[in-house]
């Protein structure tokens, strides 16, 4: 299924998923779910803000547990709709799946990107997974001493515990600086952006606190030229992090290498609900065509290898999403996928940085290429209209030369086939053959 809804309707569920449901999910053990979920700080957020319509989205791992949230927060005036299974990555918000059921806000539960959304007001509530802060506290004092200036950055679901953990160091440790995330965006109590800067404080090290995901691949590649040490809350271990990133950047530009020589790139939209998204796939044609390529913009949700190999002409992706999403892992895959960062260091000699973009958003920003402005010429416009089908036409007639163009239903044009009983027995035997057969019968 696309999306699994519940609505007030089905109020009188016993609180449990469908047997065929619950089986296929790796649930999470959550003793206290109000506490986890913070259903308080939710009702409260749609009673002040009036809302009437709320979608509900969890990931995977936590829809076991939606129901129960659904019951807590069910109340005569508001109605809910649990969405479930989204198009792209579970750390972003589906706002087209709540725009369908035309819903005035989204609460999103579990791990985020904490990406821009466009339009409909949205509260994150990350989860509290359990964490020691005493070890916590223990592992950062034999890290780093009080001179050093360090960038904490937690991840979402261990972010409840940045408060005392920020109290407990901060008078000894003064030069700490905890990154912040913004919990409600388009409501009128948003905050600003979630990204603390600490460019004016010179040099810094990275204190990453959060299990090993792509959260924290993230934050290696856009600290390159920082030491980055990792926390995992699970363990308790300390590690470095920055050993690693060099075999990462390898495989990374070699990706870079093999663009260039690709004449055919595919823009793959891997979101629908990041503020931006619009302007950096047309930042991304102006910069395929500036290296005198072609581009076919290609949506398909969750890409997988299958999906991708469908498209034999197009010799490599880039990657239009948020940036956790963006970073994919192309061993599987038969073209490499870059990132929007990477496409421009191949086609219009961007410089490579120490430090890694993966914010495609933050691309906006330069001028490495000259995207022209919007032309309001009546007459130019039809000229272009017109470039855009003979352009569209090269295309259809190169799909047709093609020796294999899919699968065709051919509805109406074949006689339909007579059901008939086929063999009957085991592979050594079947009873319908010669009883001359030498092959063994048992």
């Amino acid at each position: 299924f696309q999306h699994y809804y519940i609505t007030n309707n089905l109020s009188s569920m016993s609180g449990e998923l469908p047997p065929c449901l619950e089986d296929q999910l790796e649930t999470c053990d959550i003793s206290d779910v109000e506490k986890y979920f913070e259903l308080d700080s939710c009702k409260k957020w749609c009673e002040e803000n009036n809302f009437k319509n709320v979608a509900l989205q969890f990931p995977d791992h936590l829809l076991a547990h939606s129901t129960k949230v659904y019951n807590a927060l069910t109340t005569t005036t508001t109605q809910l709709h649990i969405l479930a299974d989204t198009n792209y990555g579970s750390c972003c918000v589906d706002e087209v799946a709540a725009q369908r059921l035309s819903t005035q806000a989204i609460i999103h539960f579990g791990h985020s990107c904490n990406s821009r959304v466009l339009s409909l007001p949205t509260l994150f509530i990350f989860g509290k997974e359990p964490v020691e802060v005493d070890s916590l506290v223990e592992c950062y004092k034999q890290t780093y001493t009080a001179q050093d200036h360090v960038l904490v950055v937690f991840d979402p679901v261990y972010y409840h515990a940045s408060s005392r953990f920020n109290q407990d160091l901060l008078r000894c440790y003064p030069n700490i600086c905890v990154r912040k995330y913004c919990r409600e965006q388009n409501t009128s109590n948003s905050g600003d952006d979630s990204t603390e800067d600490m460019s004016g404080d010179g040099e810094y090290s990275v204190f990453y606190v959060g299990t090993e995901s792509l959260a924290l691949t993230n934050c290696i590649l856009n600290n390159g030229s920082r030491k980055v040490w990792s926390y995992d809350p699970t363990s308790k271990e300390c590690r470095l992090e920055s050993r690693s990133v060099n075999k990462m950047l390898i495989k990374r530009f070699s990706n870079i290498e093999k663009i260039k020589s690709c004449k055919i790139i595919g823009i793959l939209i891997g979101t629908l609900g990041i503020k931006s998204f619009r302007e950096v796939i047309d930042r991304m044609k102006q910069v395929i065509k500036a290296a005198d390529k072609k581009f076919y913009i290609v949506s398909i949700g969750k890409p997988n290898p299958p999906k991708l190999a469908n498209f034999a002409e197009i010799g490599a992706f880039v990657m239009v999403g948020c940036p956790e999403n963006s970073l994919l892992d192309c061993k599987e895959f038969y073209q490499p996928i870059v990132t929007p960062y990477e496409l421009e260091i191949a086609c219009v000699d961007r410089p490579w940085e120490i430090d890694y973009i993966s914010d495609c958003s933050t691309l906006l920003d330069s001028n490495y290429i000259d995207i022209p402005s919007p032309d309001t010429n009546p007459d130019n416009i039809n000229d272009k209209a017109i470039e855009k089908f003979r352009s569209l036409d090269i295309a259809v007639n190169y799909l047709n030369d093609r020796t294999w163009s899919g699968l065709q239903q051919r509805l109406g044009e074949d006689e339909p086939a007579v059901l008939k009983q086929g063999q009957f027995g085991i592979a050594g035997f079947y009873e319908d053959e010669p009883e001359g057969d030498t092959r063994l019968k048992n």
